[in-house]
């Protein structure tokens, strides 16, 4: 006869015995007295009920389980206790005497995935001094008049469409270029204040403003996570969309100023700072990435972290359809997981379309350029390789077989080897001027000058900073190549003057009359070559050093 033996009673955690609240922890009761209770950690909002609340405060590490279940009485128990401690160790909010108090945030951090965070400033009393001043500011009057404005701002544009083709089409002059760059900034920055402003308005504090690079774009800053202590989803929806509209407002603003101006300068950076800040506001709007269209979305529909959790579904999704396996889903409802999708791509999307826009203009523009292409395609390398590690990573918790996991990759493998023979079409950033010798293509000393030869297309473009419609088609013609040298305003949406050159290799050009303008881009058709070969020629050639 065998003894049978239960399995050990599992080993409670001493610290979670006589529980104490983390350090640094402090409970937040809600805002104007309605809402959820927030257990606030460092920059973490956990929100909690008036009852774990009661609890919370009473940890200071000397009561036990069952004194605390006396001394809260009404439906706590010592199992309720016992519970709720180990619902609040999980989430690495009691004090277990390894994990230090978070710090106060640096002025100079580095938040993944690709963003670096300088503060400038600590909101303080000052500020919330000023809520009085922010909710007149914030009426429903005046937000209604400000939408309005909006809408009349866009209208004015439609009305001045050729006038901001010419400007979109048109390389700006320093000094325009200066200005615009500097009333960006500054909208952005009043775009932020406006979050914080609204933040205030309803009673939350903002604990940082500053400035950041953010994908490697110059942008402001607010952290606002205060905002999930507010009582109302709806208040934490208008604390993320403040920013945009103000910043629509600004570009009505403008557009409206520009409207009765005469063809110049300042109608040009007009119209460009209006163009641009509606185009920042929509992207700022959109909800795949965690700009405030996302906050927006994840305050309304009230579900924290919906973006990471949305993804980890979508991953779990695709890897149940490849591999098959048995997956948790982290939230309950359909339309996340199309959602997680999208916000999957959306990021690989936006950068190589971004990257595709301005890669021609970056090769250009001799090896800087090159650098921050390289720098852009290393990242959108980097984003695909992690995706693929976190989606073997949940392959491998799911129980999947071996031999289909082994079988699914190499049908993976082989149909990305096929598709790296599928024919493209390969074109070269180039640019066009036009002297007194005639019209000639030319392209920076060291690029890729030797894939060009007589008889090839070329198209002439406009050398925008937005737009570069086409001009005219032309030839190679069959002169030898030269060397030369030409303004590098030539390679850059922005006018320089012919104090800075640049050398080049010029080729000239068979075509029917003068472009005009006289100087601008120019894409030169190579043939169709296999996907290997372009990517190659277009992603390696260009960074060899010989």
């Amino acid at each position: 006869m065998s003894a049978v033996t239960s399995p050990p009673p599992p080993t409670v955690p001493a610290h979670t015995r006589r529980p104490r609240l983390a350090p640094s922890a402090e409970v937040h009761s809600p805002a104007d007295g309605q809402g959820d209770w927030v257990l606030q950690h460092g920059a973490r909002y956990v929100r909690i009920t008036e009852h774990v609340a009661d609890l919370v405060q009473e940890l200071d590490g000397e009561r036990d389980h069952e004194t605390l279940a006396a001394r809260l009485g009404g439906a706590w128990s010592t199992e309720r206790v016992g519970s709720a401690i180990s619902r609040l160790d999980s989430l690495r909010l009691l004090d277990d005497g390894e994990t230090p108090a978070p710090a106060v945030a640096p002025r100079f951090q580095i938040v993944p995935p690709m963003t670096l965070q300088l503060t400038l400033l600590r909101p303080g009393r000052t500020m919330q001094a000023l809520r009085p001043v922010f909710a007149r500011l914030f009426s429903r009057g005046v937000v209604a008049a400000g939408m309005l404005c909006v809408l009349l701002g866009a209208g004015a544009l439609i009305a001045q469409r050729d006038a901001v083709a010419v400007t979109l089409n048109s390389p700006l002059s320093a000094v325009s270029f200066t200005g615009v760059l500097v009333a960006l900034l500054l909208g952005v920055s009043l775009h932020e204040l406006g979050h914080a402003a609204v933040l205030i308005r309803y009673g939350g504090r903002p604990s940082r403003i500053g400035v950041m690079l953010f994908y490697l774009m110059p942008a402001f800053f607010c952290d606002v996570s205060d905002a999930w202590r507010l009582p109302d989803r709806r208040q934490r929806v208008h604390t993320a969309l403040a920013g945009p509209a103000v910043q629509t407002s600004l570009a009505a603003a403008s557009a409206l100023a520009a409207w009765p101006l005469a063809d110049g300068t300042a109608k040009t950076c007009l119209l460009f700072f209006a163009v641009t800040s509606y185009g920042t506001a929509l992207l700022n709007l959109t909800p795949f990435i965690k700009l405030d269209g996302y906050i927006a979305l994840m305050s309304h529909v009230d579900v924290p972290y919906l973006r990471d959790r949305a993804m980890s579904d979508a991953r779990r999704a695709l890897a149940r359809f490849l591999f098959g396996g048995t997956y948790q889903r982290e939230l309950p409802t359909r339309w996340t997981v199309v959602y997680g999708f999208a916000c999957l791509a959306f990021p690989v999307y936006f950068l190589s379309t971004a990257l595709q826009t301005w890669l021609d203009t970056l090769q250009r523009v001799g090896w800087v350029g090159l650098l921050l292409a390289a720098s852009g395609l290393s990242y959108i390398v980097w984003m695909l390789v992690r995706g693929a590690l976190r989606l073997s990573a949940e392959v491998k918790t799911a129980g999947v077989r071996r031999v289909r996991a082994r079988a699914v990759c190499a049908t993976l493998a082989a149909a990305g080897c096929a598709a790296l023979f599928v024919p493209v079409q390969q074109t070269v950033a180039a640019a066009y001027v036009t002297d007194a010798s005639g019209t000639r293509l030319v392209l920076p000393q060291g690029s890729s000058a030797e894939l060009i030869h007589a008889g090839q297309r070329v198209t002439l473009k406009t050398n925008g900073l937005v737009l570069q419609d086409d001009v005219a088609t032309a030839r190679v013609g069959s002169s030898p190549a030269a060397r030369t040298e030409v303004p590098v305003s030539t390679y850059f949406p922005v006018d320089l003057g012919s104090a800075v050159g640049m050398d080049s290799t010029a080729f000239s050009l068979d075509l029917d009359r003068t472009p005009t303008p006289a100087t601008g881009t120019a894409e030169v058709e190579l043939g169709d070559v296999p996907l290997w070969k372009s990517l190659h020629r277009t992603y390696v050639l260009p960074f060899l050093p010989f």
